[in-house]
Order: C-alpha cells, then structure tokens, then sequence
C-alpha cells in the first residue's frame, strides 16, 4: 500500500492527479484508514462544508512508512507535484507528514507544530512551560512519586485513554508491572487537580475561539465525552479568554481543541487536541465547526 491511497469525488480515479477535477479548487483531507471509517460521519460534514464553497475533499487514507526516510518523503513530493492540491489538513496525528507537505511548500492544515504538541504531551507541557503557561506539576518519565496520589498518563494517549489514576505505592506497583508489557509507551507524571471529572474543552479555529465545551463525570475522574461524560455550553470570562488566547497564539491553529483543568478555581493548561471530537458540540449548538473550518482555510488560500 502507498503512504497516501485515495477515495476521490472521482471513484474511477483513485490517484487524484488522474481525477477530473479543477485542482486549484481541490483539497486533501487525511486519515489514516481505522479512523477514517471511525470518522466517516464527520468526513461527510467536511465535503458538504467543500461543496458549499465549491472545494473538492479528496480522502487520502494514510499507511505510516516503516522508515521516514528520503524514499518516503519522495513519494509524497511525487504525489504532491503531480496533483497540486490547493491545501491538505492532516487528521491523521503524525507530525511528520505534515512536516514532509510543509516543506515542498503545500499549504497544511494544521501545521507540523500543532500536531506534534497535540500527540506528545511530553512536548505539549514543556512548549507551554517555556511560555510561562501553568500546568499541573509534572515529572517527565517514571519514578517512584514522593507522594500519592498521581495521575500517569502516556505521553501518546488520547480521548482518556493510557490515563491512570494512582492512590499508593499497591497501585504503584501493579501499574509498574503492567508497564513492562509495553515498553516502547513513555509516562509522565502529574499532581491531580482539585476538580477531578471536571475538565474545559475549547475550540479553536483559525486562532480564535469559536466554542467552549463543559465535561463533567460522576463516575470516573476523566471526564471525556468518549468515557461517558456529560458536556454542556460555558461562558468563558475575559480572564480565561485571555489564557485561552496566550496558548493558541504562538502556535497557528487551524482547528482544534484545548483542553483545560480546574484547579482551586483557575484553568491550567492539560492538553491540545489537534484532532479534537466534535460530537457534543453539534448535539448541543448549531455551530458546524467543519464548515467554519473550510471557510477559514478557503479566506486562507483564495482571499
């Protein structure tokens, strides 16, 4: 299989530099092919968001090279020459393939940044660090803590998943054991925030907020929509906009979510999703974050 396979608008075309398309109003959209079956409700909201702005979504269904190497990243120049798309946005949670797009010079959305700090919370937390953004107090890798309890979190994870909620050294130990089943996976380690099942989901595009999102749960201490938790609208004050604001700026969202904590009454920093679910925000607004998110690229490209 190619790194890049098509289901273009054109099906007797698989290759999209074959289809029949004005490919100056022509764009990519990228899964990798789990998540493009999981998506494919969403991917529909993106190519009617195309139509109405008279854009063609071409999904490339995308097969992560065993080795990045120049063979790979030439069959991606090749692709790109040959079919010159307009944009392509990347939902497929590897940086390195934007960062391959970037470079040939393909407009990508979201950039190789966004969606490296969105899949590495290791990097995630050290970018905003570095930018005098609270976070949690954090210990990057594994150790005993000094103290309990801990949140341990993958540093991959995503949707609450990989995330473990650790009482005493007992919890310590068995997490410790069942570690050793999967090396290759890095940890981190944080102090718990006072609100647990509570979280801030806020979504961006285009670098300005557009929506915030409640997640609460009364039966876990993740409150993501995937693990049953219940969302409703928030009013963020100017304080927290302002916050909300100093994360997204250096960073050149296209779209995505930020997810905050409540800790004793402030928002801190958790993590970016540059994949972020949209599900409740359909269900409980009429806000279509799809369509939003091809007009702000289409003002992007064509003016």
């Amino acid at each position: 299989m190619k790194i890049l396979d098509f289901d273009a608008y054109d099906k007797k075309a698989r290759d999209p530099a074959e289809a029949d398309w004005n490919k100056a109003r022509c764009g990519w959209l990228l899964y990798t092919k789990e998540e493009s079956v999981r998506n494919r409700p969403y991917i529909e909201l993106y190519r009617r968001a195309g139509e109405l702005y008279q854009i063609k979504i071409a999904l490339g269904i995308y097969k992560p090279p065993v080795c990045w190497d120049e063979a790979a990243k030439g069959e991606l120049r090749r692709l790109w020459e040959k079919a010159r798309p307009a944009f392509i946005i990347n939902r497929t949670r590897d940086y390195r393939i934007s960062e391959a797009f970037e470079t040939f010079g393909a407009p990508v959305y979201n950039s190789s940044l966004v969606a490296r700090l969105g899949n590495d919370k290791k990097a995630a937390y050290r970018f905003m660090q570095g930018r005098d953004i609270a976070i949690m107090p954090t210990v990057y890798g594994l150790q005993m803590p000094k103290q309990f309890p801990v949140i341990v979190k993958s540093a991959g994870g995503h949707g609450g998943t990989e995330v473990f909620y650790i009482s005493d050294k007992s919890q310590w130990q068995e997490f410790v054991e069942w570690k050793r089943s999967r090396p290759e996976e890095e940890y981190i380690i944080q102090k718990p925030a006072s609100d647990l099942g509570r979280d801030l989901r806020v979504y961006i595009v285009g670098n300005q907020i557009k929506a915030a999102l409640l997640r609460t749960s009364s039966q876990d201490f993740r409150s993501n929509h995937c693990l049953g938790g219940k969302e409703e609208r928030y009013e963020l004050s100017p304080a927290q906009k302002s916050l909300v604001y100093a994360v997204a700026k250096p960073l050149d969202i296209g779209m995505a979510g930020i997810d905050f904590l409540f800790h004793h009454g402030q928002l801190v920093f958790n993590e970016i999703e540059d994949m972020a679910g949209a599900r409740g925000l359909y269900e409980l607004t009429d806000y279509d974050i799809a369509q939003d998110y091809i007009r702000y690229i289409c003002s992007q490209i064509f003016g």
